[in-house]
């Protein structure tokens, strides 16, 4: 079974049903998956139920266990499934004969489609119950194939050395932000110049042509020290206001220890030391304290960078600046970005709403920036999306996810992350510091 197509295996094995090696039993266990792959859409892992899957393709519990020990079983074969596809159209990707830009196009139009296809999927990648034993293993898979053709052509010098580890989790985390945008809003562009700009902005990164003045002790790693937390409009200044943030703050550490769903209320109070009836105070339900914890986590890091940006004037700055706060934020709330993608299965508005927000002083800011000639002139909406799948996949995949030192990020890397952001990964002698 591992080349039969995600979406519709059951119809792979119906086409096949004339021949002699293709049994009953291989079609009712691809009947069950495709089933499931619907459940699993629908629902999520973890409100999807084996009970559903067997009332939806109508067999017994018994016929389902004749081929799958559990659920989890059934979604890595799904997972396999996805994985072997992916591969398959990548061995069958047709690259002689095209130039540098030609090939790059076609690599990155392959992950795309892949990343369109596959959208319901790699959403349900973000419970957090999935995320470290199969969704670790997954983007791994898709990696290899990104790190073994920018190796490729790092040796033919057609690129500019970079860890193509930082280029793979880039892309990945760029077209799936494509995808949760135009899963919102009316996309403006065909899926030809779609990837016609991606290509652009990999190959020559965000900056502009315009001069970039930077101070004498100009460092790519070195940010403004952030003005004073009351200098922003806000925060928490009265006793309620403060008994609800300590209230968020628990619900992010315990929803990100023990999952959305696995959480109840008085796991929350407890770790935050209140009463179970002040916790009604502030929040009707879980899941309105839910939404609450994703809003106040956007607005911290929009205050984050507010505070850190708000002298600088070259967007250039601004952008590699963002990522530094970014990283940081990150390490001290990693559970909000196991939070904020599990949320997508429960209310994907609030999870746009999101990214929106963010994406709203991104546009506004960038505008200026192309405007300026500081930064590439690109459709600003476009890139602020761009640019928050780049940081998120990279935030996953070094601060997130890692479970030992040895694979966490160092400041060489953070120095390769933005000047990958910025300059692209054409070869050039030198970066201009």
């Amino acid at each position: 079974m591992s080349d039969i197509p995600l979406s519709h295996p059951a119809s792979y094995w119906k086409k096949s049903s004339k021949d002699p090696r293709v049994t009953k039993g291989e079609l009712s266990r691809a009947t069950i998956l495709d089933t499931a792959h619907d459940v699993f859409k629908a629902m999520g892992y973890y409100n999807a139920s084996i009970s559903e899957i067997t009332r939806r393709c109508n067999v017994s519990a018994a016929t389902f266990y004749r081929y799958f020990k559990n659920k989890e079983q059934i979604f890595l074969q799904l997972t396999g499934m996805v994985i072997s596809r992916f591969k398959v159209m990548a061995a069958s990707l047709k690259l002689e004969g095209l130039d540098f830009p030609g090939r790059l196009r076609e690599v990155i139009k392959l992950l795309y489609i892949h990343s369109r296809d596959n959208f319901a999927f790699h959403r349900m990648l973000g419970e957090s119950e999935l995320i470290d034993h199969v969704a670790i293993d997954y983007y791994e898979s898709i990696a290899e194939f990104f790190r073994n053709y920018l190796k490729r052509e790092a040796r033919a010098g057609n690129i500019r050395t970079v860890n193509p580890d930082i280029v793979a989790y880039a892309l990945m985390g760029i077209c799936y932000f494509q995808f949760l945008r135009k899963d919102k809003t009316n996309d403006e562009f065909s899926e030809d110049k779609t990837v016609d700009l991606l290509t652009e902005l990999v190959i020559n990164g965000i900056s502009g042509p315009a001069r970039w003045n930077k101070a004498k002790n100009w460092d790519i790693l070195n940010k403004p020290v952030p003005v004073p937390i009351n200098a922003v409009k806000g925060e928490p200044i009265t006793k309620g206001e403060k008994t609800r943030e300590t209230i968020l703050l628990s619900a992010e550490k315990i929803f990100g220890q023990l999952g959305v769903n696995r959480t109840n209320i008085a796991d929350i109070t407890r770790d935050a030391g209140v009463a179970h009836g002040t916790f009604y105070v502030h929040f009707e339900s879980k899941g309105e304290l839910l939404e609450g914890l994703v809003k106040y986590a956007n607005h911290l890091i929009r205050r984050d960078l507010q505070r850190s940006v708000v002298n600088v004037r070259d967007r250039r700055d601004i952008e590699r600046i963002a990522i530094l706060v970014s990283f940081e934020f990150i390490q001290r709330h990693k559970w909000i970005y196991r939070i904020v993608p599990e949320f997508e299965m429960i209310d994907k508005t609030v999870t746009f709403w999101y990214y929106n927000k963010i994406s709203e002083g991104y546009i506004r800011g960038l505008e200026q920036g192309i405007n300026k000639g500081q930064i590439r002139s690109i459709p600003p909406t476009f890139l602020a999306w761009y640019l928050m799948g780049y940081t998120h996949f990279i935030s996953l995949k070094w601060i997130v996810w890692p479970v030992d030192s040895q694979t966490r990020m160092t400041d060489k890397m953070v120095k390769e992350i933005i000047e990958f952001m910025l300059f692209g990964i054409k070869p050039v002698k030198k970066i201009k510091k």
